[in-house]
């Protein structure tokens, strides 16, 4: 597959307004259907800016191989493209308004394109002094004579790692990790499940970032330039760009104006605001994806690019990197749109969509919440099912102990101690994880979801989100109780796909256990006491599970799900310094550590076990050794339990 597809360019004329003027290498099938490309290539309110970009996502009907604008699951291929365009506004007297506005597009199924803006830009530039195909063609033809895959075979296919190991290297995100990565070839090529037959591409080189660099020669006429192309080590579901390192130097701003937004209204609805009108918008944006709301991002003052970025990272936020998926494909997002795909909107149940336009504020029956990016408010539509009886006042259920943690941790962790987006990063992938957790409850293992070929066993009692107590879990689950019963029907219908149910978790003797579950009750002891847990029976289980390198990924994986009990690890980092210690962004190995020094022998014995298979597999055994030597007393433990066994 090309890297490119398309490469396209419009234009706005005053007197006629936006139209497509050259597409190469030949007319996009479908263009019939897709009449409207230049108004969305060409936003809204342009004429304000010196340039912009947008983007929406089109569909390839697996039969004709022409692209359409709305998801069909019967006909369409299951992974979007992506219409990535630049607008420029350049200054000429000759034109009406005193200015001349072009862009140049690609259609392309990189999620990384964002990447490819500094070409885009010079093609741009140069399309305004020449505005022919030949720049186009130039640079269609630059983009995709460069190999960008990280390996392939002697077929020229690449292998790809599952999702389980992607989200567990993308969690991981300790300096020493990240150094052994850079540093040694044969540790990355086994990590990324690169084999001695596959071919290493010579024209990438890995930065120090941990993404690879290739140049990209573009040749258009006497114009000649290299530019750097940065490419993932990885990709996540639904996830553009590069988990690892954001392209968007705005994430933590936008972030910030997330927490600090108003709800504007005093609709009320069980399954947005679940604590009244106190409830806070991130939660309340988090609750109606969820829930397969109709979702509008206005802004009249700021750039398409702005709204974009903001609908970026609210998916970003919601899918916790590969935590949850099938937004991309089954939600329907519109990135931007103008008021002439209102016939469009009215179609989904569920959407997710950007405009410049102010026409859609006042049009409450179009979307169920809007967010005003210019006045940094929420709104819920008055014509929204309220899910409250009639005559009842406004209701408030106190705040569950997860959303109060995660609203804590991530506060702090953007207004207190100074670290990059990775930690914000971990922060959205342990609370959407954990709310799913408690949407599911005990159903995280559902029939429906076995494969037919399988018979699963489970070792263990005790599956879904761990409560302290049935008082706490009564309350809880009769906060998200109306937000349950939807999530579970959008997963089960497809719409949704949450990758760490409990089935998908299975080692290769099709055993299965909790392993959060079990592990959040161990953490949980000195609350409930030892004999309504019974800590030999879950690490002898545990350990039983442990049986190859996928069971014992699972389990590293979960270690780095679990969040701490409360935001005091963030209030402690912050005072001495601002850095996170290796515990901090890891509490399940350090209850397994602390168990080193359990009372019980047998305990003691399975931890070592423990311990021992996860040094036999190179990439656990290489973290365990980092968690191992940051703390002595656990080392000298460890080796005295091995000297004495």
């Amino acid at each position: 597959m090309p890297n490119l597809e398309y490469i396209l360019s419009a234009e706005f004329h005053i007197d006629q307004g936006p139209s497509l003027v050259h597409q190469y290498p030949h007319e996009i099938p479908g263009l019939r259907n897709l009449h409207f490309l230049p108004e969305l290539m060409l936003p809204d309110q342009i004429h304000k800016r010196s340039e912009d970009y947008t983007l929406f996502l089109l569909y390839r009907n697996s039969t004709t191989g022409e692209f359409q604008y709305l998801y069909d699951s019967t006909s369409c291929e299951q992974e979007p493209y992506f219409l990535y365009t630049l607008v420029s506004n350049q200054q000429n007297e000759e034109f009406k308004r005193g200015a001349q506005i072009k862009s140049v597009s690609i259609v392309t199924k990189l999620a990384y394109f964002k990447s490819l803006k500094p070409l885009l830009m010079i093609c741009l530039d140069l399309q305004f002094k020449r505005n022919d195909v030949g720049t186009l063609r130039d640079l269609y033809h630059s983009i995709n004579k460069k190999n960008f895959n990280i390996h392939y075979d002697a077929r020229g296919h690449t292998s790809d790692i599952g999702i389980i190991k992607k989200i567990l290297i993308t969690s991981i995100l300790d300096l020493p990790i990240h150094d052994k990565i850079y540093y040694d070839e044969a540790f990355r090529r086994k990590l990324l499940g690169i084999g001695k037959s596959s071919v290493i591409n010579d024209d990438l080189f890995i930065r120090k970032d941990l993404s690879f660099n290739s140049i990209v020669d573009f040749k258009s006429g006497s114009f000649t330039m290299k530019i750097p192309i940065k490419i993932p080590l990885l990709s996540l579901p639904d996830t553009i760009g590069d988990y690892l390192n954001p392209t968007d130097l705005n994430f933590k701003q936008n972030l910030m104006n997330i927490l600090n937004c108003k709800l504007a209204s005093s609709v009320l609805n069980n399954e947005l605001t679940i604590y009244g009108l106190q409830t806070p918008p991130i939660i309340i944006l988090i609750n109606a994806v969820l829930t397969g709301k109709r979702i509008l991002f206005l802004s009249y003052e700021n750039s398409s690019g702005h709204i974009i970025d903001q609908i970026m990272l609210m998916i970003k936020i919601v899918t916790g990197g590969g935590i949850l998926s099938g937004l991309l494909t089954n939600y329907n997002v519109f990135p931007i749109i103008d008021v002439s795909k209102i016939d469009l909107l009215e179609e989904c149940e569920s959407f997710i969509a950007g405009t410049i336009n102010p026409f859609f504020r006042n049009k409450y029956q179009l979307w169920d919440l809007l967010y005003d990016l210019d006045t940094n408010e929420l709104i819920i539509s008055s014509n929204i099912d309220t899910g409250v009886g009639t005559g009842e006042v406004e209701y408030r259920n106190s705040i569950i102990t997860e959303d109060a943690r995660f609203l804590s941790n991530l506060q702090l962790s953007l207004f207190n101690y100074n670290d990059d987006s990775t930690t914000v990063q971990l922060i959205f992938r342990r609370h959407i994880n954990e709310i799913i957790r408690i949407l599911l409850s005990s159903k995280n293992f559902n029939n429906n979801f076995i494969p037919a070929n399988k018979d699963l066993i489970l070792l263990l009692d005790g599956i879904g989100y761990f409560w302290t107590s049935d008082t706490s879990k009564l309350l809880e689950i009769s906060c998200y109780q109306s937000i349950s019963k939807k999530f579970q029907d959008l997963l089960y219908d497809g719409k949704l796909v949450y990758n760490l149910l409990l089935p998908n978790l299975s080692n290769e003797l099709n055993l299965m256990i909790d392993l959060h579950y079990h592990l959040q009750s161990l953490s949980n002891i000195s609350v409930l006491g030892s004999n309504k847990i019974n800590e030999r029976e879950i690490w002898f289980n545990i350990l039983k599970f442990l049986i190859s390198g996928k069971s014992l990924e699972i389990f590293l994986l979960v270690t780095y799900l679990i969040p701490p009990s409360s935001s005091t690890s963030l209030q402690s980092s912050s005072a001495h310094g601002g850095n996170l210690t290796i515990f901090d962004k890891n509490k399940g190995i350090e209850l397994l550590l602390i168990n080193l020094f359990n009372h019980d022998d047998q305990i003691k014995s399975n931890i070592v076990m423990i311990l021992q298979e996860l040094q036999d597999n190179y990439f656990c055994g290489w973290c365990l050794e980092k968690f191992v030597k940051s703390n002595q007393i656990y080392e000298i433990a460890f080796k005295d339990l091995i000297d004495n066994s």
